[in-house]
């Protein structure tokens, strides 16, 4: 038995892996492509696509550079806040757009460019943290939320220079994967509760509706980083903190609705997760 659990969660991450494959492939034969932009919503799997997809393309013969557009965030005093008075760290806004299209334009006439780095322990921007210089067959990855949204480039760049990723993640049965992963890692990790990320998700989709979901007909190639086993790994732990939803919250129905669709999954350990699953940036 386990042996084939095993074997069906590898070809659950060979289908992933190789979607990411073919697009090096698409890249590396493309020396015309010069920026490659990685967008999708909260836990789409950005982080760990980004960091594989430039492996790929090194490995490949390609310099590879890479940029988080969650380096170009405001500084505390530079802060941007929404209608309800908590500061904006989703919209275009939470992020300093004159820099980046400054970072943009100079990569692209292969200036040496210098680059950002956000210090999230203590919510401060160290800026010129490190410089990129983009060389004749270089590429660089810029990945975050809004990578995709144009206005971050002073002059829009010519399309065959630019390749666009959308992920994306869904198990077509309307429960909302990324959720799930948001409450398990937040509840792991940062020591939030359900109520929390229910409260926090409902600026996250808007935001999203708005700024990013937009964007996703113009990308070259969507992804679907969801990977059939995760419930088997994530689900426990999602029920534990849905069923502490209260019978008089807004988000009770919701989080009935979720849980009738997750508990049923038998679940395995962690340690069934490959060491180099993306799944692992939700653990």
């Amino acid at each position: 038995m386990t042996d084939s659990i095993r074997k069906k969660i590898s070809e659950d991450e060979r289908h992933y892996e190789t979607v990411l494959q073919n697009v090096a492939e698409h890249i590396c034969s493309n020396n015309q492509i010069k920026i490659i932009l990685i967008a999708g919503g909260s836990c789409a799997g950005k982080t760990t696509t980004t960091r594989k997809l430039s492996k790929l393309i090194t490995d490949m013969g390609r310099v590879t550079h890479t940029i988080s557009l969650d380096d170009y965030y405001r500084n505390l005093d530079e802060s941007v806040y929404l209608p309800d008075g908590t500061r904006d760290i989703e919209t275009i806004n939470s992020l300093r757009v004159d820099m980046i299209k400054d970072s943009m334009e100079s990569l692209l006439a292969g200036r040496e460019t210098p680059v950002p780095m956000f210090d999230f322990k203590i919510s401060t921007r160290i800026d010129n943290y490190r410089t990129v210089t983009l060389k004749e067959t270089e590429v660089v990855i810029v990945e975050g939320l809004h990578a995709l949204n144009l206005s971050l480039f002073k002059e829009i760049p010519n399309a065959e220079s630019v390749y666009k990723i959308y992920l994306y993640a869904s198990a077509g049965d309307g429960a909302d994967c990324r959720f799930v992963r948001r409450l398990v890692r937040d509840s792991r990790h940062r020591n939030s509760d359900a109520l929390e990320i229910y409260n926090l998700w409902a600026n996250i989709k808007a935001n999203e509706k708005e700024s990013i979901v937009p964007f996703r007909k113009d990308a070259n190639v969507e992804i679907n980083t969801f990977f059939p086993y995760e419930r088997s790994i994530l689900n426990d732990d999602a029920v534990a903190h849905l069923e502490k939803i209260e019978k008089d919250s807004k988000y009770y129905e919701n989080a009935a609705r979720l849980i009738e669709i997750l508990k049923p999954v038998p679940q395995l350990t962690d340690d069934f997760v490959p060491e180099n699953s993306l799944l692992r940036e939700f653990m």
